[in-house]
């Protein structure tokens, strides 16, 4: 009996996955205990360290899982039962397949087993769960989960069959591409501009909390939303300090703002309650490698040439999703048409029309989700800045100058036309950005972007007559007081009218689909959310046409849904129960 007991110590110790614990322990990895014979982490060892990990070795003999990230190690899962594969991967990250690799335990239709594919990170990295590529049903095909199985771990695939992890590949670690690291990069904490602290004085705590509930009472419409995701951590650590209820003291000084929508408030609280509990004093933003990524598309879209009678419309509209990803701390948006209407200043019908044309130029990545989609920015493989203009000007794009205070999407650039005069549009502010990079002549500017010579002329001819460009010597200039003349011509001339009266359209529409269905007793695909974030209540499927019920779903998008969905992708890296199914 001795003599088999020994036996099936040292086979323990040659099989499952002792024989790796090295591999990770030695990098300093944080390594959990998982059930016997499943990927599920065993209860109570979620809050393990890598000292737990070290230090409780002879609990990590059977099934256990690597907390990603830790030890400079990243795991990108390859899911093959949901369409995922190495050739995917090498689309979406170029001459990143080459590194350690796993094989897991699903298989996809033709038996075919995932992979996970570990690079070594650079020092101090830090990386966020997050998918990387899904397919169209919205289920991950390529991702970063929060943990990894280790090889030895034996569990069950989603055929029913028990198989091992086992390493397929064991090359030395690899660093991630460039692209691959903005991608996983983890969101990074801001700094906000009310931090509150356990130690502050309680004084100065309701100075402070009196002060941010003001700043969320007098919030208007069309900032409302924002201006309480912005204060609502710190609010809630203020409370926290002073023993108040949250979410009494937000939920009434939102509705002293104006604010009809209980739904949205009462989950807004929730996420902010939870976030203030597991961040340091600020919110959730991107990472420098994702920043640099969204700038670098905007630098490109800036000054691409963007042919065509379409290409300005798809230039702003470009522009406007990555201005909101940016905003919003995120590498892609849920915004709707409209509101994406009112950030590029063109209509909702251009917008819808210029979506279409990026979704299906590769520009725009929509990324469908349980009960909405959102949209990720992207370049292709051709677009890259060192080539974003011809040689002689290649170098010369300015930065600080009296160019850069006119935006692309100003409301100059929505004049109108009238019988005063011709408007000023997207083709006037792409060719304005171009001047001011160094194609500084009709000539160089028609060849750059694909059009007439004598229509560019007109369109240089315009910008010459309302003074923003200067004509010396055959060569056109930016006037020194571009930002400032800008502003008043968008005042004088109708822009800037134009763009309000555009928002106080949508803004109507959204108000009249509230008030028409505030009294009907059902619910048409649970709530419907406009471009706005607002919540409209709904109506019994019968009383509207199929048509009309397909047409608003698929309009009516906003923060209710991605909170949402935010929520119970939380729970699932987490391998908590969620809505998601999967």
């Amino acid at each position: 009996m001795r003599t088999e007991g020994l036996a099936a110590v040292k086979e323990q110790a040659t099989s499952g996955t002792s024989a790796h614990l090295d591999f990770y322990l030695d990098r300093g990895c944080t390594v959990v205990p998982c059930r016997t014979g499943t990927k599920q982490i065993r209860k109570g060892s979620g809050e393990w360290t890598a000292e737990d990990s070290r230090t409780r070795r002879d609990e990590l003999c059977g099934n256990a899982a690597l907390r990603n990230g830790t030890g400079s190690l990243l795991v990108v899962d390859i899911d093959a039962k949901n369409g995922g594969s190495l050739d995917v991967m090498a689309e979406w990250f170029p001459g990143s397949t080459l590194t350690r690799t796993v094989q897991t335990v699903s298989p996809d239709e033709h038996g075919r087993l995932g992979l996970q594919l570990v690079y070594a990170l650079p020092d101090g990295f830090t990386i966020g769960p997050k998918v990387l590529v899904r397919n169209a049903k919205g289920t991950p095909m390529i991702e970063v989960a929060a943990f990894a199985m280790l090889p030895g771990s034996r569990a069950r695939g989603a055929d029913g069959v028990m198989r091992t992890y086992e390493v397929v590949r064991d090359i030395s670690l690899y660093p991630p591409t460039p692209e691959l690291l903005a991608a996983v990069e983890g969101r990074v904490v801001v700094e906000s501009a009310e931090p509150a602290t356990a130690d502050v004085d309680p004084a100065e705590a309701r100075t402070r909390l009196d002060g941010l509930l003001a700043r969320i009472a007098a919030a208007g419409d069309g900032q409302r939303n924002d201006v309480f995701t912005q204060y609502a951590i710190p609010a809630v650590r203020l409370c926290a300090v002073l023993g108040e209820d949250p979410e009494t003291v937000l939920t009434t000084a939102y509705e002293q703002s104006g604010g009809v929508e209980p739904r949205w408030v009462k989950s807004a609280v929730r996420s902010a309650i939870r976030r203030a509990a597991v961040e340091d004093g600020g919110r959730l933003g991107l990472g420098p490698l994702a920043v640099d990524s969204l700038d670098r598309m905007r630098t490109w879209a800036r000054y691409a040439p963007w042919p065509g009678q379409s290409g300005p419309s798809d230039r702003r509209v470009f522009l406007a999703v990555i201005g909101a990803c940016l905003e919003q701390g995120r590498t892609d948006t849920g915004l709707g048409k409209r509101k994406l209407a009112i950030r590029a200043g063109v209509s909702e019908e251009t917008v819808e029309a210029s979506l279409k044309r990026l979704e299906d130029a590769g520009r725009l990545e929509v990324l469908p989700l349980e009960r909405f989609h959102v949209r990720r920015p992207q370049l292709l493989p051709d677009d890259t800045n060192t080539h974003m203009l011809p040689p002689l000007v290649r170098e010369n794009i300015y930065t600080g100058n009296t160019c850069e205070g006119v935006d692309p999407l100003h409301m100059v650039w929505s004049v109108p036309k009238t019988d005063k005069g011709l408007g000023l549009d997207g083709r006037h502010g792409q060719l304005f950005d171009l001047v001011c990079a160094g194609l500084t002549t009709a000539r160089a500017l028609s060849d750059y972007v694909g059009s007439r010579q004598d229509s560019v002329k007109r369109t240089l001819g315009r910008l010459t007559e309302v003074y923003l460009l200067a004509k010396i010597d055959g060569a056109y200039i930016p006037a020194a007081n571009a930002t400032e003349l800008a502003d008043r011509l968008a005042l004088g001339l109708g822009g800037v009218e134009v763009c309000a009266h555009r928002e106080n359209r949508y803004r109507d529409e959204a108000k009249r689909w509230s008030e028409e269905f505030a009294n009907q007793p059902n619910e048409l695909r649970d709530w419907i959310i406009d471009g706005y974030g607002e919540s409209s209540p709904t109506v019994d499927d019968e009383q509207l046409s199929a048509q009309d019920q397909a047409r608003i779903v698929a309009e009516l998008e906003g923060d209710e849904r991605r909170d949402w969905y935010e929520e119970q992708e939380l729970y699932r890296l987490m391998g908590q129960p969620n809505e998601l199914g999967y």
